[in-house]
């Protein structure tokens, strides 16, 4: 039986019991950090089972927005596209089994993210092309931004949290 969650609520009740009475009022750093830290550990026992699903929701709009991105590239750029596709490729592969992990996931995200940007910013392409495929990479990432925004609600960021979707919509 795993544990996390009531781990990560031990420590949070251990800061605010034992240490929060310690800290000095007069440091205004401690008294800002400690209760972010709170704050994030509370968080933090909301979300830690749904790290895996969400990291397999952003790997697929990475891959989206790769893929969206491979069918805008001219056909000279040989080595944008063969290295997007081969990015393309192993993420997909890696969303789609059932048994990669959660690291797994996240790297391949990543993988992905920096290859996306890397071929935006190539600069042996046409300065059109590269602005049209930032405005794409732009425009297609308003559902991963959408999501994240729902993610990270509870910190009270948005000023009309009604507006945003549940995160189980997207996952």
């Amino acid at each position: 039986m795993d544990h996390s969650r009531n781990t990560l609520g031990a420590l949070r009740k251990s800061l605010l019991d034992a240490v929060a009475p310690a800290v000095d009022q007069s440091d205004p750093l401690a008294a800002e950090q400690l209760p972010l830290v709170v704050d994030y550990l509370e968080f933090l026992c909301t979300r830690i089972y749904r790290i895996h699903e969400r990291s397999r929701f952003e790997l697929g709009e990475y891959l989206r927005m790769a893929e969206g991105l491979l069918a805008r590239l001219p056909r000279s750029a040989t080595a944008a596209t063969g290295t997007l596709a081969k990015y393309i490729d192993a993420g997909r592969t890696a969303r789609e089994s059932a048994s990669t992990g959660t690291t797994e996931l996240m790297q391949w995200g990543a993988a992905l993210a920096t290859t996306v940007s890397t071929v935006v910013q190539d600069e042996s392409l046409p300065d059109d092309v590269r602005r049209a495929l930032g405005r794409w990479v732009v425009e297609s990432s308003r559902p991963l931004l959408a999501f994240q925004r729902s993610w990270y609600a509870p910190f009270g960021f948005e000023a009309d949290r009604g507006r945003l979707r549940s995160i189980d919509e997207y996952l």
